[in-house]
Parts: C-alpha cells; sequence; structure tokens
C-alpha cells in the first residue's frame, strides 16, 4: 500500500500540502501520514506557536489524516523526515519549497537533495510555496504559572507553593500590555487548554474548562 507523507511547519503553506498528500493518498489508495517537526521542545513554543499546532490538527482532522508532532532536538529537519519516513515505510514524501536565489542555493543545504541521499525507493513531490512568513509576534514567550484560589477568585501565581496548584501550566502575556493579560496554557495527554487571564485573574467558568 502506498503511504504519502506530508511535511508541514508553515501554516501559511499546510493546508495546500495537506490536500496535496490526501489528492496522492486517494489517487494510490492509499494513506496519508503528516509530520510536523519543532525547532523548540513543547514547554518552550511561544503562544502563536501553539495557535499554530491547534491549527494543525484541526487540518489533519478536517482531511482525515493522521499527524505526528516531535521536536528537532537541534538535528537537522532532513533527519527526523528520512527517519520517520523509514520507521512508517512511507513511499512517497510531500514537501514544500519557496523559489530560492542563486545565493541561497549556494548557501543553504537542500533539504530534498538530502532526502534523496538518505532515502531509496521514495518519490519526492516538491510543491512550490511562497515566502510569507511566522505570525506576528503578539505575546511574549511563555512563563511557568500556576492557578491558585484566593479569597474566592482564581488567580495566577508564578512563585507560589506547587502544592496549593489547581493547576499547573504556562502563561503568555500580551506584548501591548501592562498588566498580566494574556493566556494561561495548560497541557494534558498532548492537547492545549487555552483560558483567557485578565489582570491576573481566570473566570470560574474558564477554570471550570481546565479541570
Amino acid at each position: 500500500m502506498e503511504k504519502i507523507l506530508v511535511c508541514i511547519s508553515n501554516p501559511y503553506h499546510a493546508e495546500k500540502l495537506i490536500q496535496r498528500g490526501r489528492v496522492l493518498a486517494n489517487a494510490f489508495n492509499g494513506e496519508c501520514l503528516v509530520l510536523n517537526v519543532l525547532n523548540a521542545p513543547f514547554d518552550e513554543l511561544d503562544y502563536n506557536q501553539l495557535q499554530t499546532q491547534l491549527m494543525f490538527k484541526k487540518l489533519a482532522e478536517k482531511y482525515s489524516v493522521k499527524i505526528q508532532t516531535e521536536p528537532s532536538n537541534f538535528k537537522k529537519i532532513s533527519h527526523h523526515i528520512a527517519k520517520f519516513a523509514e520507521e512508517h515505510q512511507a513511499t512517497q514524501i510531500v514537501i514544500g519549497q519557496v523559489t530560492l536565489t542563486k545565493l541561497e542555493l549556494a548557501l543553504k543545504e537542500s533539504i530534498i537533495n538530502s532526502l534523496l541521499e538518505k532515502l531509496e525507493g521514495v518519490d519526492i513531490h516538491i510543491v512550490e510555496v511562497t515566502r510569507e512568513g511566522n505570525l506576528g509576534e503578539e505575546y511574549q514567550r511563555g512563563i511557568p504559572a500556576i492557578l491558585i484560589m484566593e479569597n474566592g477568585e482564581y488567580h495566577l501565581s508564578f512563585q507560589g507553593d506547587e502544592n496549593q496548584a489547581l493547576q499547573k501550566g504556562i502563561f503568555y502575556q500580551t506584548l501591548t500590555s501592562d498588566f498580566s493579560n494574556g493566556f494561561f496554557v495548560v497541557k494534558r495527554e498532548g492537547e492545549h487548554q487555552v483560558v483567557k487571564v485578565i489582570h491576573g485573574k481566570i473566570k470560574k467558568e474558564d477554570v471550570n474548562h481546565l479541570q
């Protein structure tokens, strides 16, 4: 059976690549798998990057494909793609690539060439994509925080006793705010739950969503 591996990283291009992989899988009556390699560990992702991960999961559900996300651990992207392709016996790979200038071609190592060296008998489909960047930075890099209750209200604490914590998570403060406004993100069983923080407090009904 044909197994189509789609490699995604940029939110602007992900759906286009997954669509291509889904079409190929349908044409060959095969299976489509999606791989997303992160540049940083899960607990170091900023809010926008977490939103991107949620978007990828929604796309995977929309096109009925399996998706796996893993950190790069400072290894080259081609290493992860090749390893994943071998482990899952992928027969075709779909990958996006922007058109490079002559200078970029001379300076950058081609992922395509690296994959061709590492893999045999695997077809590589190159999808041309635009040079759109990542989502704009609207939030500071997350910091560990705990959710506690004081005087009947739910507060975030950054130096409190973890034994009193109702939940542990990561707080992302809005860059344009001088107050503790932003989002509190709790990771549970591979899923991220997000609630709004206003002046360091979280509404009771939002806390219920975390439990």
